[in-house]
C-alpha cells in the first residue's frame, strides 16, 4: 500500500495538462458505484505506488464509536458497536511500477476476544506515467485468505484505480470487483463495491504546506452493492461518507511518513452509524 502523495515533479507539470479532458465518464463511475458497505477498514488507494526498493510499513485501526449492527464472529454473534478493528502491513517496491505486499487483520469486538482473522497478498500496478493519459490508471489485485474458525470462503479482490486532477482537486475512483474462491459460498457471483475520494490536493502541496509538513483535506465514499447479477435490496444498502485529513512528513531523505485519519458517517440500511479510521504509514527508502 502506498499512502503518500507524489510530491516530486507534479508542480513542474502545466495546469492545463491537470484541466479536464473527459469529466463526464470520471462522474458516472461514481455515480453508478452508490451503495452500501459494512467492511472493517477503509482506503482510497491512489495511483502512485511505492518508490523502487522502498519498504512501507503501515497501521490500521478503524474504531466503531456507534452502531445498531451485528456481526458473526466465530462461534458467536457480537455487536459491531464499540469494535476495534487493526491491520498490519508491508510493502515492497519491485520497481517503480510494481509494488507486492502482505496484510495481517486482527479484530476486537465487546462480547468477544482480540483476534487474528486474515491474511491478505496484494500486488498493484500503475500504467503510463502521470499525466500521459487523460486519466492516471493503475491496477490492484488482492487475495484474502480467512482463519478457517472465522470464514470458510477465500476471495480475490481486483480494483482499478482511476485518477483525475482537476485544477486544485485530485479525484481518486476505486471500482471493486470480488468473487469468493472456495467455502460453501463459492457459487455466488461477483460483487461489486466501490471507494471514492476527493481531495484539495493543489499539485501535492495540499491546503497548508511547510518544507517538512503538508495537510491535505478531503472527502472519501465507501459502498458495495452485493452481486452484479444480484444487487441488494435497499433496505441492507447504507453509504459511508468520511470527512479526512492526510498528514505527509517528508524531511528526511531516507524515510517519509503519511497519516490519513478520518469520521465517518453511515447513512441508513446497514450501515454503521459512526465510525473513526486511522491509517499510519512510513515509507523507508534504499
Amino acid at each position: 500500500m502506498s499512502c503518500g502523495i507524489d510530491l516530486s515533479g507534479i508542480a513542474s507539470m502545466p495546469r492545463s495538462r491537470r484541466h479536464v479532458f473527459c469529466l463526464w465518464p470520471t462522474l458516472l463511475v461514481f455515480f453508478l458505484a452508490a451503495a452500501a458497505a459494512r467492511g472493517q477498514f477503509f482506503r482510497v488507494y491512489e495511483y502512485k505506488t511505492a518508490d523502487a526498493g522502498a519498504v512501507e510499513v503501515s497501521y490500521w485501526t478503524t474504531y466503531i464509536g456507534s452502531s445498531d449492527e451485528e456481526m458473526a464472529y466465530f462461534d458467536k454473534t457480537v455487536s459491531r458497536e464499540k469494535m476495534w478493528a487493526h491491520s498490519f502491513e508491508v510493502e515492497y517496491g519491485l520497481s517503480h511500477k510494481l509494488t507486492v505486499g502482505y496484510y495481517a487483520d486482527c479484530l476486537d469486538p465487546q462480547g468477544g476476544s482480540f483476534e487474528y482473522v486474515r491474511s491478505k497478498l496484494l500486488a498493484r500496478y500503475r500504467l503510463f506515467e502521470k499525466f500521459e493519459r487523460p486519466f492516471d490508471l493503475a491496477l490492484y489485485g488482492e487475495y484474502i485468505i480467512p482463519d478457517k474458525d472465522y470464514d470458510d470462503a477465500e476471495k480475490f479482490e481486483f480494483r482499478l484505480v482511476v485518477e483525475k486532477d482537476l485544477g486544485p482537486i485530485r479525484i481518486a475512483l476505486n471500482p471493486i470487483l470480488e468473487k469468493k474462491t472456495s467455502g460453501d459460498d463459492v457459487d455466488e457471483g461477483v460483487e461489486f463495491a466501490y471507494a471514492a475520494g476527493f481531495y484539495y490536493d493543489d499539485a501535492g502541496d495540499g491546503l497548508w504546506n511547510t518544507p517538512d509538513w503538508a495537510v491535505r483535506p478531503g472527502v472519501e465514499f465507501y459502498g458495495e452493492i452485493g452481486e452484479v447479477s444480484r444487487p441488494k435490496g435497499s433496505s441492507r444498502q447504507g453509504h459511508y461518507v468520511f470527512p479526512v485529513l492526510d498528514l505527509y512528513y517528508t524531511r528526511h531523505p531516507g524515510w517519509k511518513a503519511h497519516w490519513n485519519v478520518g469520521t465517518g458517517f453511515g447513512l441508513g440500511g446497514e450501515a454503521d452509524d459512526v465510525v473513526l479510521k486511522s491509517i499510519i504509514t512510513f515509507e523507508f527508502l534504499f
